[in-house]
């Protein structure tokens, strides 16, 4: 072998040059090989006649000799080389190293030499299939995420995960721009130095914009953001496009990359996901191409599926996630405290914890922080919120006042027991009554009726604590989960009691129905975001049990809420007003109408109901006057001053409704009459 290496040692570099010289008569070699610069064809070469003297080595093991055969033949998959090509380049550099020492050696050593070449290449096309395989499996990983993941955060933060890992990918990125249009990266993975590429393209002077006009938004990312299509820098350091960005990315190791925007078909992008490659060339092979055009869709379903239901906020850069994560851990963490109203008392005997997030001179509140933290990120607010919220119970029930405290669930506990868990520590911790606790569970879409998630609800309800379905109305299967689960309390979504305008009436009747669900099925019924009495009297009129809102107190300090339980007397929603409808507000009087049109169409539905009816109320039109049953069953009662022009009314809007009909225009004629009336008489 001596005699082959010296030979080599002589004709090595020839041989590669002229190796290279017919690769770059072969379309797609020649291709690969115009992606590099000259100094990148030289270090090629260079590689070349190493691995050529390697092979000839007299110590090279078996072992040896696969390792570095599947670490090029890695090489070769990742920039694009196919099989075919491949094999046909290995039959040209052995032919040429032949005809250049083989006058010189043994046909024993070229014997030798030509069954490490045969094997080199086997296991280099062993090594393809180890790529196609990580492809397969990370396609199956995010296939998963697709459907389970829960928040925007939650489903970025594994999507890196499952891409990190790929043997393809030395790094990755994914993120948002803001207003206007400068790219802030949001969670990433690899990279050559401490902190990795996510941290360096972070704090890099050079940003990044998806503006047209802008000088740095001619990158992948911002061409991607614009198409709507994968875009690929094929190497960093010949792409006159990225020149900005290229000795960042020498110094990340990074030689190729594409960018995929995340969007449902014909919508504008959700966010763009960077694939970055320790080689030029890379994604732009057709395996790769197939994967990356298969992974955006995948991506564009999640997007999809995101925007529906996670009500996404603005980009908030990686830098600040990793600030506010830790504000969570470090003591940052504040509970305010608001009072739920009890309407049957006026009185407030339970709160609300909410958390706060204490940063400098700011006090940053959940719309601002929640979506930005991580799975993990989560349960330590959770359960840091819920044994301060607890801590601050016991010292309350030590000042003489018991209240029940009510805490938010994230959707991501009815798939992780640690939530379980940090509510029984917290409730043992701080000796609590399970069922002083309430444990408000978000509607939205990611709260499915899984087995699972069941059984993790059984657990909350085995050990004692009450449980809320929060926001209902704000998702798109509350009423299904309503039924199924077993919820104690729901709240209305603040949205849900909004009333503005001409459609008071339309909200308030939806108030009414709902409630009455609630109470069908055995749960009580609270509306959040009251911001006037006049509302909370409407909700008392129609039955709902509990309310809070900037209307009766804003979230406050726990050292606060016990001064404001002390000064703040009982809310008079219940109590009967002096004067009755002639001093009563529009909202209550429109709330007593939705209760007696409730009423009037029931009895309307039943015809021989109805005659009886109409019948009373003839009879004890001509006897004086009287207020007996039927009256008090049919009048209007509150809903307006008494006087001719009530009577009147009333007689129309009966009339139409129990001689023609709920269906006929005179009804809808009268009833119309009537609100006008109510309005007028506000």
């Amino acid at each position: 072998m001596k005699t082959l290496i010296g030979a080599l040692h002589e004709h090595a570099a020839h041989v590669v040059n002229r190796f290279y010289e017919e690769l770059g008569r072969l379309p797609k070699s020649r291709r690969i090989l115009e992606m590099l610069s000259a100094a990148e064809l030289a270090h090629l070469k260079a590689r070349q006649i190493q691995n050529l003297l390697a092979l000839a080595s007299v110590g090279l093991s078996a072992r040896e000799h696969e390792d570095m055969a599947q670490r090029i033949g890695r090489i070769h998959a990742i920039v694009g080389l196919d099989k075919e090509e491949l094999v046909r380049s290995r039959g040209i550099l052995q032919e040429l190293i032949y005809a250049d020492i083989g006058r010189t050696v043994s046909t024993q050593q070229l014997s030798l030499y030509a069954r490490r070449l045969t094997a080199d290449l086997a296991w280099q096309l062993k090594a393809y299939q180890a790529v196609q395989d990580s492809q397969q499996e990370v396609l199956l990983r995010i296939t998963r995420l697709v459907w389970e993941a829960g928040s925007y955060t939650n489903f970025i933060d594994q999507v890196i995960a499952a891409l990190a890992a790929h043997d393809e990918v030395s790094a990755c990125t994914i993120g948002r721009p803001d207003e206007a249009g400068i790219f802030h990266f949001e969670a990433g993975a690899g990279g050559k130095t401490e902190g990795g590429m996510l941290n360096v393209l972070a704090a890099h002077n050079q940003e990044i914009s998806v503006r047209a006009d802008h000088p740095q938004g001619q990158g992948g990312i911002g061409r991607a953001w614009r198409s709507g299509k994968p875009e690929r820098v094929v190497n960093y350091q010949t792409d006159p496009l990225v020149a900005l960005w290229r000795d960042l990315a020498a110094r990340e190791g990074v030689r190729s990359s594409v960018a995929i925007p995340l969007a449902a078909p014909g919508k504008p992008p959700l966010a763009v996901l960077s694939l970055y490659s320790a080689f030029p060339g890379g994604f732009v092979g057709p395996d790769q191409v197939a994967f990356v055009d298969l992974l955006q869709t995948l991506l564009g379903c999640a997007a999809m599926r995101i925007s529906a239901s996670d009500g996404l906020g603005a980009a908030v850069p990686v830098s600040v996630r990793q600030h506010w994560a830790a504000l969570v851990r470090t003591g940052a963490l504040e509970m305010h405290y608001q009072p739920l109203l009890s309407l049957a008392t006026g009185k407030a005997a339970k709160v609300e914890a909410l958390a706060r997030l204490r940063d400098g001179e700011r006090l940053l509140v959940p719309d601002e922080f929640l979506s930005a933290l991580s799975s993990d990120d989560l349960l330590a607010l959770f359960a840091r919120g819920i044994d301060q919220a607890l801590a601050d119970r016991e010292r309350w029930c030590a000042q003489g006042r018991d209240l029940d405290v009510s805490i938010n669930l994230p959707p991501a506990a009815l798939n992780d027991i640690r939530y379980f868990e940090a509510a029984r520590t917290a409730l043992a911790a701080h000796r609590c009554p399970a069922a002083r606790l309430t444990l408000e569970v978000l509607e939205n879409e990611a709260l499915s009726l899984s087995q699972g998630q069941r059984a993790i609800l059984a657990k909350f309800r085995e050990l004692g604590v009450l449980l809320a379905q929060d926001d209902l109305g704000a998702g798109h299967s509350g009423l299904t989960r309503l039924r199924e689960l077993p919820f104690d309390w729901i709240k209305l979504d603040r949205e849900m009691v909004k009333v503005s305008g001409g459609d008071a009436l339309n909200t308030l009747r939806v108030i009414f129905q709902l409630t009455r669900l609630g109470h069908s099925l055995g749960r009580r019924v609270l509306a959040e975001g009251v911001d006037t009495l006049d509302l909370l009297r409407a909700l008392a009129i129609l039955g709902v049990d509990g309310a809070q809102g900037y209307g009766i107190a804003r979230p406050m300090e726990g050292a606060r809420l016990i001064e404001w339980l002390d000064t703040t007397p009982a809310f008079a929603a219940t109590a009967n007003v002096a004067g009755g409808a002639a001093t009563e507000s529009l909202l209550a009087r429109l709330a007593r109408f939705v209760i007696w049109e409730e009423r009037m169409l029931m009895i309307a539905a039943v015809p021989e109901a109805a005659q009886d009816l109409l019948r009373a109320l003839t009879r004890e039109a001509g006897e004086g006057g009287r207020e007996p049953l039927a009256q008090s069953l049919a009048g209007f009662g509150d809903i307006l001053p008494a006087g001719s022009q009530r009577d009147a009314l009333h007689r129309e809007v009966i009339g139409a409704l129990l001689t023609e009909g709920p269906n006929s225009e005179a009804w809808r004629v009268a009833l119309n009459g009537l609100i006008e009336a109510i309005a007028a008489a506000g």
